[in-house]
């Protein structure tokens, strides 16, 4: 059970479009909007953790065009934030006051959000998929299935609430908008980048 817990709490603390969607949310907004991208996120990680562990490898081994289909789809979706992220600065480009907060919503809007990008990143779900793969080749309880769902799902809170309070602090958050811009190119950048790594395999494979 640990074994699988520290594999997925590796998988959630490494870069991608969690992190960007947290730290925005927080550093643009208030720490209160990160926390809902934060809620977001994990309303999705606990509903593919439990999936997973009702057999949601099997459903997909049955239909991989589902999986195809959704890392389109998800690929689409973060393209959309980038280019969302690139208007933005270019618009302060041409004269706006880039020294000024960008509200993109408050708790609400960070859960929607929370919710759409983690839920497009397939290849997260698939890497629950085969977390959770392991853990079941021995046999568990039920109550053993319960507690690596809890286990897991409070690491990947503690780990985004994490992120949500430091990037909305005083001194980060001043940093992070005096640099708003140049941030936000890399940030668009590495989104395009991850929405066509996953993207470009599912068109070769179609071919």
């Amino acid at each position: 059970m640990l074994t699988a817990a520290l594999i997925y709490l590796m998988a959630v603390i490494s870069p991608g479009p969690n992190f960007i969607i947290v730290s925005r949310f927080s550093s643009l907004n208030s720490v209160t909007a990160g926390f809902g991208a934060t809620l977001g996120i994990c309303t999705v990680g606990v509903m593919f953790s439990t999936l997973s562990l009702l057999g949601l490898a099997a459903l997909l081994a049955q239909y991989p065009g589902f999986s195809d289909v959704a890392t389109l789809c998800g690929s689409a979706y973060l393209l959309y934030i980038a280019y969302v992220i690139i208007k933005s600065v270019l618009q302060k480009g041409a004269g706006g006051n880039s020294g000024a907060p960008q509200v993109i919503g408050g708790f609400f809007e960070g859960y929607k959000v929370g919710v759409i990008t983690n839920i497009s990143n397939m290849k997260t779900i698939a890497f629950m998929v085969s977390i959770y793969a392991g853990f079941l080749s021995s046999p568990r309880t039920s109550t053993d299935k319960f507690l690596v769902v809890l286990l897991c799902s409070t690491l990947e809170l503690i780990w985004y609430s994490t992120v949500a309070l430091l990037f909305g602090q005083g001194r980060v958050k001043a940093l992070f908008l005096k640099y708003t811009r140049q941030i936000d190119m890399g940030l668009a950048v590495f989104l395009v980048g991850f929405s066509l790594n996953n993207a470009i395999p599912v068109f070769i494979g179609s071919h």
